[in-house]
């Protein structure tokens, strides 16, 4: 660098020192370039102001010297004059910077050379930049303290080679692990301390820091947590004047550990004084009130305050003003403890929309898309309906991220363009895999999903399940846009044989449906199935009790449902509603003749940072249609297992029937005697599942969980037969599905029926 500088302020002392009025009278003859290898002529040429045939000018002779510097190829330019016959010759004289040959790290032990290259932004072959070192070491710092290394540091090295060429070293010095060992608050009277931690993302960390990642001290992180106790915290619950001094960070000598003090001086709580509008209005004040949801005399909520600011802001975008401004004038009353809010409106002008254009879809069809808009190009604006479209192309699972990016056209002020950008993700998958799952045994299982085929939308799947419990094979083909209309339209094809502990039921069928919104977020559904059941007592099972011929033969059945979903992924929801009924008629010809139906009702809410409350309520119910005679046993309900009640066996809670078989093998023991009550089922069934769900290692996809689940099944359901557990896990959202291991521990545990005091659950799927 000090070459560099060196050579360009003696060019500029050269031409300083030539008499100006003794080059003014000279012409440039010819202008000559040496000493570039790399660098194409041409492109220095380019870079010259001095031109053939000019009067030589010191001015622009400087400017050229400054110009190729510029170029950031060389480490000194100088510029020779001669003279013949009155004229000059100037000759350009680089000396080009040294080519990378070779990029080596020494001393990174806990981060790979491959993740170090991918931060580095150099290549090999590049030409030598020191600007683009600097900024090299300081993103392979940022690496490394995102990795917990906050005390890493790293030197760089230039070696020289042959032929104009340099080895680039980066002598790295990790240090150890630096781990937040204790965060401590002072001065926070009425938040407590365990409440200010939990909305932090750096945490404490302990025994099992090494498989959740806490403890890890990420300076950004550690700043943005600040901003977070203010808005989260302390403005949420009306603490307006709290302050937060500067955190005091303090490192152990031997650079392993942190201790952290934040000193809090939490002021009063305020609630909400007077609430005005004031500025372009458009609506009464009794109107934009009933709009929002803060309230006079309520603790005021920063929240609220902010969902109501976009309240506010959709109901101007209804009308067209797109670029509406809300902004909430506060005064705080220092003696009354009480805050009022001004909302001055300025509601801008109208707005129509321009052209909406896809971006980012490679693969996905822009029709696709687009169906999925609920704004049209020429249309006024409307902020609702825009929010809609983004919220729809989201839930259709295509896409890693959306964005609707909005310009507007040079000279339309009231022309807006909507660019919808995605980042496509990998919508198809083809696995094989293995497993075991407390049900079914030892498992096999391969499938081929591919929810957006051929770029489409369309919907393919096939899969095989096969284990020593239960073999199942499902094909299944959706449109979800037929013809181009709003009718979706669907087939199945399946078999299946699982086998119970009283008989084994083989079951083979087709089906076809269709589906038709009926209003936002409603759907009905129509479809027609026809199966063949073949059920075969196994040498446990009682012919009395399970009489397999009852229940075998043809079902031919229609079934009608509507599902109400509004949430925010179909994968793994942290927000929005899905209810569904469905009601099965079989009947329509056939052997069996029955009436099934099932409704659910399911509720997610992120609550507190990550954490997601999860709530599940299903009822289901089954009748035969043929007078005095019971609906087939193999439709009855019984709960138990990963899917309902997770506390006890697969299908073991409800209704049990006395077996005579089992009776008299068990004649010998009347301890036993209760055992002859064999779950049998019963034709409803009602239960309710409660879970908090929350980060464990955000970035390998692991969720812990704690749940709670209540429910029973029978022909006339009491309160006092329900049965409960509650339990805890963790889920990984892996390749091939979320895979869930659970816990769960009965109460009112009886253990005459067998039933042990922890159940441990494995399954493919979320459970709702």
């Amino acid at each position: 660098m000090s070459k560099i500088l060196t050579s360009a302020i003696w060019g500029s002392l050269l031409f300083a020192f030539v008499s100006t009025s003794a080059w003014a009278e000279e012409l440039i003859q010819k202008i000559d370039v040496s000493g570039n290898k790399k660098i194409e002529e041409s492109a220095i040429r380019a870079k010259i102001g001095s031109k053939v045939g000019s009067r030589l000018d010191p001015v622009q002779i400087r400017q050229d010297i400054r110009d190729l510097f510029a170029m950031n190829f060389f480490l000194n330019v100088e510029v020779d004059k001669k003279l013949e016959k009155g004229q000059a010759i100037l000759t350009y004289k680089v000396e080009e910077k040294p080519t990378i040959s070779e990029i080596k790290f020494e001393g990174n032990d806990e981060v790979e050379q491959n993740d170090l290259l991918e931060a580095l932004g150099i290549k090999s072959y590049e030409i030598l930049d020191m600007a683009k070192v600097r900024d090299a070491v300081a993103k392979l710092e940022k690496l490394y303290e995102d990795k917990g290394f906050f005390l890493a540091r790293i030197k760089p090295e230039v070696k020289q080679g042959k032929e104009n060429s340099a080895t680039l070293v980066f002598h790295i010095v990790e240090n150890e692990k630096v781990r937040v060992a204790k965060i401590r608050f002072l001065g926070n009277r009425q938040m407590a301390s365990a409440r200010l931690k939990s909305v932090m993302q750096t945490q404490e960390g302990g025994f099992f820091s090494f498989m959740s990642g806490a403890g890890a001290y990420k300076q950004d992180t550690f700043d943005r947590d600040i901003q977070l106790l203010y808005y989260l915290v302390y403005y949420n619950e009306g603490f307006i004047q709290a302050k937060i001094d500067r955190p005091q960070v303090y490192v152990t000598p031997d650079k392993r550990l942190i201790y952290i003090t934040i000193r809090v001086d939490e002021g009063e709580k305020f609630n909400v004084g007077e609430i005005n509008f004031t500025g372009d209005l458009l609506f009464t004040d009794s109107e934009l009130s009933s709009g929002i949801k803060i309230k006079a005399s309520e603790l005021f909520v920063y929240s609220t305050l902010q969902a109501d600011l976009s309240t506010l802001q959709a109901k101007y975008g209804d009308l067209g003003y797109a670029y509406a401004n809300i902004i909430p004038r506060t005064r705080a009353r220092e003696k009354e403890k009480l805050v009022d809010i001004t909302f001055e409106i300025d509601k801008g002008s109208k707005v129509y929309i321009g052209r909406i254009n896809m971006k980012g879809d490679s693969k996905t069809r822009d029709k696709v898309i687009r169906r999925e808009v609920k704004i049209y190009e020429g249309e006024l604006y409307n902020e609702t309906r825009k929010r809609e479209s983004l919220a729809n192309i989201k839930r259709l699972g295509y896409f890693e991220e959306v964005t609707l990016n909005t310009k507007t056209p040079p000279g339309h002020p009231d022309i807006m363009d909507i660019d919808v950008v995605v980042k496509e993700r990998n919508t198809g998958t083809i696995q094989l895999g293995a497993g075991y799952s407390t049900f079914g045994g030892f498992l096999l299982n391969g499938q081929i999903n591919q929810i957006n085929l051929f770029g489409r939308g369309q919907k393919l799947g096939l899969s095989i399940d096969w284990s020593t419990q239960q073999k199942v094979f499902d094909l299944s083909f959706t449109e979800p846009y037929f013809n181009d209309t709003e009718w979706s339209l669907g087939g199945d094809l399946y078999a299946s044989d699982r086998l119970l502990t009283e008989y084994e039921e083989n079951k083979k069928g087709v089906g076809i449906r269709v589906g038709h919104p009926l209003a936002p977020y409603l759907e009905g559904t129509l479809g027609y199935k026809i199966d063949k059941t073949l059920l075969t007592l196994t040498d446990n099972g009682d012919p009395e009790l399970f009489p397999v011929n009852t229940a075998n033969g043809l079902t031919s059945s229609v079934t009608a449902g509507i599902a109400y979903d509004t949430r925010d992924d179909r994968f793994s929801p942290s927000e929005g509603q899905f209810h569904s009924v469905s009601l099965q008629y079989a009947g329509l010809g056939g052997d069996l003749k029955y009436t099934k139906g099932v409704a659910s009702a399911r509720y997610y809410k992120k609550i507190i940072s990550e954490i997601v409350w999860r709530n599940n309520f299903s009822y289901g119910f089954v009748a035969s249609n043929r007078p005095n005679v019971e609906p087939p046993f193999n439709q009855l309900f019984l709960l138990g297992g990963a899917n309902s009640l997770r506390g006890f066996d697969w299908f073991s809670i409800g209704r049990k029937r006395f077996s005579k078989k089992e009776f008299t093998s068990l004649l010998s023991d009347p301890n036993l005697m209760q055992l002859a009550y064999k779950p049998f089922g019963g034709t409803q069934q009602m239960y309710y599942n409660l879970e908090f769900q929350f980060p464990l290692i955000s970035e390998a996809g692991v969720k812990g969980v704690v749940f709670y689940d209540i429910g029973y099944a029978d022909d006339n359901l009491r309160l006092d037969d329900f049965r409960s557990d509650w339990g805890f896990g963790f889920r990984w959202f892996s390749p091939i599905g979320p895979l869930r291991f659970e816990f769960g521990l009965p109460i009112d545990r009886q253990p005459v029926y067998g039933e042990r005091p922890v159940n441990f659950q494995f399954a493919i799927g979320s459970p709702f």
